[in-house]
């Protein structure tokens, strides 16, 4: 196997929808393959979900929605995504020769949770609905349920962080140092769409890290026309994670169509 560094890719909010265009989950991949980090991490909401929405279902634009559709446009992003390794590794496995072969871990957003919140509210779908529909694990991404946590290499990850007895998400101008505050550990989130970044140190000059991860998605999302115009879109690399400290590399979207596409 290729793992030369400690490097995590960061992979926010990606909203995969059937009718939306999926070239970017392709050019997430020939980046991944190009930067070879030994860990990727998507932050969630990979899959709108759509056709699972409380929020407009009754509405006109409900219109035509269909679980079966959502299922099989996931999978299909998570093939494209796929697809530069997968090719890159058949080359190397023919020519035997060491083969990309990263950690991939998924954390489970509100989106992907639509499906446990209709099995719940609908408990004869019990059985037939499933994120395992999704084919994460068929791919070969470690799933972690919605709001659960998980460290790697110091850092830790979540959808989004919570803070209070109601179990808000922690939100702000100011989200990365909030979770900081609030957790003290490095931390990285989703689920806002914005970007923001904070970084403090304890006494012995170590670095405690926050991030908040911006989005991955390029079309807009009609719910939020009002402030899609402060959202950061694009990937992040974190470099060099050693027990929660990093150097921080960000690549918006237009900065990755310039350079890999």
């Amino acid at each position: 196997m290729i793992l030369e560094n400690n490097d995590h890719l960061v992979i926010p909010d990606a909203h995969d929808e059937p009718d939306i265009n999926k070239d970017r989950f392709e050019l997430a991949g020939t980046f991944a393959l190009a930067q070879r980090p030994s860990t990727i991490v998507c932050l969630g909401d990979w899959a709108s979900m759509d056709s699972l929405s409380s929020y407009d279902k009754g509405h006109k634009s409900f219109e035509g929605r269909r679980y079966s559709k959502d299922v099989e446009s996931c999978r299909s992003a998570l093939e494209r995504f796929e697809k530069p390794i997968k090719e890159y590794n058949d080359t190397q496995k023919a020519n035997h020769k060491a083969r990309y072969k990263p950690r991939k871990i998924m954390l489970e957003g509100n989106h992907e949770n639509r499906i446990n919140r209709a099995v719940d509210l609908s408990p004869e779908l019990d059985g037939a609905l499933s994120i395992d529909d999704l084919g994460y694990e068929d791919f070969g991404w470690e799933t972690v349920p919605f709001l659960k946590m998980i460290e790697i290499d110091g850092v830790w990850y979540s959808h989004y962080f919570i803070s209070g007895v109601m179990g808000r998400p922690v939100s702000g101008v100011n989200s990365a140092r909030g979770i900081m505050g609030k957790h003290m550990v490095s931390a990285t989130c989703g689920h806002s769409h914005l970007f923001d970044y904070a970084v403090q140190y304890g006494p012995s000059g170590k670095r405690v890290q926050g991030l908040v991860a911006g989005c991955f998605l390029e079309h807009n999302l009609g719910y939020a026309a009002s402030t899609e115009h402060l959202w950061w879109r694009g990937l992040t690399m974190c470099r060099n994670v050693v027990n929660g400290e990093y150097d921080m590399d960000q690549y918006s979207m237009g900065r990755l169509w310039e350079t890999y596409g």
